[in-house]
């Protein structure tokens, strides 16, 4: 109930860097597409995706405020984080 009072687009998961490819990939973005939609270049975005750049508080809001204008909801949140939490235990599993 908890996620209902904050509204549809108000979940946490912008924080999550591991998130910028989930959501882009499920609205079938392309890096220079989801970059426009972050008002960042997509070379930045793909150094973020892959982990080669601090992720800020700047590109956290530029996330959130991308996520809101794609209508990401928090059901979707849930479940691309149940997603990311299994990807996890499958490749912690197979080190």
């Amino acid at each position: 109930m908890e996620s209902q009072k904050r509204g549809p687009y108000k979940h946490e998961y912008h924080v999550d860097v591991r998130y910028l490819k989930q959501v882009r990939l499920l609205r079938g973005l392309t890096l220079k597409e989801m970059g426009k939609q972050m008002n960042i270049a997509d070379s930045v975005l793909c150094r973020l995706e892959k982990g080669n750049l601090r992720y800020t508080t700047i590109y956290q809001k530029r996330f959130k405020d991308a996520c809101g204008r794609l209508k990401v909801s928090n059901t979707e949140a849930i479940h691309m984080g149940k997603s990311i939490e299994l990807r996890g235990i499958r490749e912690g599993g197979n080190q």
